[in-house]
């Protein structure tokens, strides 16, 4: 059977982090002190829920935040426009200035306020699934995320998901490889896998690595993805996951 491997992304595949993200952006745009400086109750936050789809990076949450406020004020704002345009006309000195202050609030919530900090964190409904999988297979799954690798290790650790560590690539691999698409090629390349899945709710991803052979490309619907096309296709996911890892065959979502 053909070497194969499944990439997964984490944010909104395997865990929902948005309550995490708000608040590590309140705090890294000084917006609020700490954690419990910030309202997850708020209709702010509420907007922030329903515009998380637009990010891909943690740099994107400095031009999502403006918008959220611009939103509440005008409801009829057509959202995804209003990011396009100012992504376009991106600072990028400003905002990777604050990626830097995003990562670091996080550190430092993760190892002073760990428990609370994880309390924002929640499984989502491929995780009970994949663990056993993951377990039985570990040298044929791997993490492909923007998140900072540190604190995907402390959650996997947390939640009892057995990645192999080597297997993570987060935030530092993506900034060396540009991309995910750079990334997957790098590592079929070098670990000589023949043909891959690969699991994400950013369409974005997904579109680029379509330009990979023998790579299936599915969006996980029931992620971070625009409203009117959300549901919950885990099920039929993680069907598709045990087929591929058992040399069966896929039907290509995307």
């Amino acid at each position: 059977m053909p070497k194969r491997a499944v990439f997964l992304d984490f944010d909104g595949v395997l865990f929902d982090t948005v309550k995490e993200a708000y608040c590590v952006s309140m705090v890294a745009l000084d917006k609020a002190a700490d954690i419990s400086g910030v309202n997850l109750d708020s209709p702010h936050f509420q907007v922030f829920r329903e515009l998380r789809f637009l990010v891909g990076s943690a740099w994107s949450y400095y031009y999502l935040m403006p918008l959220v406020d611009e939103k509440l004020k005008d409801p009829s704002l057509d959202a995804e426009e209003a990011f396009r345009n100012a992504i376009q006309n991106q600072s990028p000195a400003w905002h990777c200035v604050f990626e830097e202050k995003f990562f670091e609030a996080r550190r430092i919530f993760r190892e002073t306020e760990h428990d609370v900090w994880l309390s924002l964190i929640a499984p989502l409904g491929l995780v009970e699934g994949l663990r056993d999988l993951i377990e039985e297979n570990a040298e044929k799954f791997f993490l492909i995320t923007t998140r900072d690798r540190g604190s995907v290790l402390n959650i996997l650790n947390a939640f009892q998901v057995g990645f192999w560590e080597e297997n993570v690539l987060g935030n530092e691999e993506y900034a060396a490889y540009s991309s995910k698409l750079n990334i997957i090629q790098r590592l079929t390349r070098d670990r000589k896998i023949e043909e891959s899945l690969f699991v994400d709710d950013f369409e974005q991803h997904l579109i680029a690595c379509n330009t990979i052979d023998n790579l299936i490309p599915i969006q996980a619907l029931w992620g971070y993805v625009a409203p009117e096309i959300k549901e919950d296709n885990s099920a039929c996911v993680l069907q598709d996951i045990k087929n591929f890892i058992q040399g069966k065959n896929v039907r290509t979502r995307n």
